[in-house]
């Protein structure tokens, strides 16, 4: 596993880390990090959909915290905390087989299987995946406590284990809920399932249950989503069985890979195809028990990511984390329960394909090397994806090639007109473009969709500013300032603004404000130095440019400007 993963160890925080990592300042203290998402819900990132929902998963939070408090903003340590993970829950795994009576070698060769298929890279090297990697680890840990309670019948201490894991699961990610039906299958599996048995997991499932539904419920947790899509749960299905099996092509982001919710038929070949499937799953509880088994995980792990529960996005690689065991079991049986000749040719068939699935695996862990390596290989899955093209045109941006920038966000505005982020990244480009009335344009229909973006009002009047329209870019200015008092971008562009109209008791309350809110940012100090210098105020100007040189040591401009005030002296 190490050496199909080692390589995520060098890969940098991308996508969702940034927002939810590092420029989280949620997560500088475990002090913090209880009383925000112990005490409140945490919306979905606009970027995966989900306006109006709202997640609540603070061990997830939590495992994010200690790690920066260990390791700081060193991407590599979150990422060996993931891997950890993934090895724990492949020794899990092993265990529980081995409790369910699997060969000890049968067991091995299906948990290295899990552990090794390119399907989990998603939730394996992605860190804001955690999520799954880390509610899996406590699945696996209520199942080994639900089996011994089974085997041994009386022990309390196993039933609270059992109890504990659940909640820790369902306080991870919300797949914890699969917990109990898991646990039936095992009970079921084993020829363990009693009454009083089945009654004792129940009780302690539904207790776990309320106490998350009562803690969701004391912090507000809302519900979003778009409601089932039950016309494509069949061929959801299969086709998350296809990026099992066979994953050509990945992608981080595949909201646009869920079938339409409409009878055709596509969505009745599958319905019909998984009902055959269940029905097989039947048929082989007696002749094959551990290939019934393992696709009988896969059906209940599934399905509730298939349109059955509403979901923020359509459908997404990691949901498949926890499936993929059950793959495994049933392919590796499947394989081991033939004989003679076609034992054989499957067990070849077997390597072959373990073999292409650590090659897969291992260049999908590369493509994480990088952002705009990660986007442009996952629109080779998801070629339609708006998220994805405006954040590889992001990227883009971010190196100089405004060009290619401005292309990618014009094909994700076509595909969503309404679009926000894409519309206010094509006023940035053509500000750099030096285009600035149609940077107007894009600005402004942006707020037209979301008044409150607080970053587009600032560039819509540093754009009027750029215009000649001072008053048009006072009031923008303004209006980011009244959306946010706390922040000192605007203040610092105002300060700028009002300095150039000769206001400038306004404009240096405007700055000093800016300083007061973020000290840290050198910007407000340098305008406020020029302004005194330009008065002759030199020694007023002085401390200033010390403080510039404190926060960007060797700054030229910073240090021209200084020394000019030494020659006029």
């Amino acid at each position: 596993m190490l050496a199909l993963y080692w390589k995520a160890l060098s890969a940098p925080f991308v996508y969702d880390d940034v927002d939810q990592i590092v420029n989280n300042p949620a997560l500088t203290s475990l002090r913090l990090t209880f009383h925000r998402f112990w005490l409140a819900p945490v919306s979905f990132n606009s970027e995966i959909g989900g306006a109006g929902s709202a997640t609540y998963r603070p061990l997830y939070w939590m495992s994010l915290a200690l790690d920066r408090w260990i390791w700081g903003l060193h991407a590599s340590g979150f990422h060996l905390t993931n891997l950890v993970l993934h090895w724990l829950n492949g020794v899990l795994a092993f265990l529980l087989l081995r409790r369910l009576r699997v060969a000890p070698w049968a067991a091995a060769i299906a948990a290295l299987l899990w552990l090794g298929l390119p399907i989990n890279t998603e939730a394996v090297t992605w860190i804001s995946a955690r999520g799954y990697v880390l509610c899996t680890f406590f699945v696996l840990l209520a199942l080994l406590a639900a089996n011994g309670f089974l085997r041994e019948g009386k022990s309390r201490l196993l039933l609270a284990g059992y109890f504990a894991a659940s909640l820790a699961a369902l306080l991870s990610h919300e797949e914890g809920v699969l917990v109990l039906p898991l646990a039936l299958l095992v009970a079921y599996a084993t020829n363990r399932l009693s009454r009083r048995l089945a009654g004792g997991l129940v009780a302690a499932s539904i207790l776990s249950g309320l106490i998350d539904i009562a803690l969701r419920e004391a912090v507000k947790t809302g519900s979003g989503g778009t409601g089932a899509a039950l016309w494509a749960v069949g061929l959801a299905f299969w086709r998350y069985m296809q990026w099992m099996v066979l994953p050509v092509h990945m992608s981080v982001e595949r909201s646009t890979s869920m079938p339409a919710n409409a009878a055709s038929l596509g969505t009745i070949a599958g319905w019909l195809g998984l009902v055959a499937l269940i029905a097989a799953i039947a048929l082989l509880r007696k002749r094959e028990p551990a290939v019934s088994a393992g696709l009988a995980w896969v059906v209940i792990a599934l399905l509730p990511f298939c349109g059955f529960v509403t979901i923020y996005q359509g459908m997404a690689e990691r949901f498949e984390y926890l499936a993929a065991a059950g793959l495994a079991l049933a392919a590796v049986a499947l394989v081991l329960g033939l004989s003679g000749r076609w034992r054989r040719i499957a067990v070849g068939l077997l390597a072959i394909w373990m073999i292409w699935g650590a090659w897969r695996t291992w260049a999908r862990v590369l493509n994480w090397q990088s952002p705009a390596g990660l986007y442009a290989s996952s629109l080779e899955a998801t070629p339609r994806s708006p998220v994805l093209l405006y954040n590889l045109g992001l990227e883009f941006r971010r190196s100089g090639d405004v060009l290619s920038a401005a292309k990618l966000y014009g094909q994700a505005v076509k595909l969503q007109p309404r679009y926000t982020r894409a519309l206010a990244g094509l006023g940035d480009v053509y500000i750099q473009l030096g285009e600035t009335r149609d940077a107007v344009n894009y600005f402004e229909r942006a707020l037209a969709l979301n008044p409150t973006d607080k970053e587009t009002v600032i560039d819509l009047g540093e754009a009027l500013q750029r215009m000649g329209d001072k008053q048009g870019a006072e009031v923008q200015l303004r209006k980011a300032i009244a959306l946010d008092p706390s922040q000192g971008e605007a203040y610092t562009d105002l300060g700028a603004l009002l300095a150039d109209t000769g206001r400038i008791d306004e404009a240096i309350q405007c700055f000093q404000t800016a300083i007061k809110n973020k000290p840290d940012d050198a910007t407000p100090y340098f305008d406020l130095a020029v302004m005194f210098q330009q008065r002759g105020q030199d020694e007023v100007a002085l401390p200033f440019y010390k403080k510039v040189l404190e926060l960007k040591p060797g700054d030229p401009d910073t240090i021209r400007n200084v020394s000019k005030l030494h020659l006029e002296r």
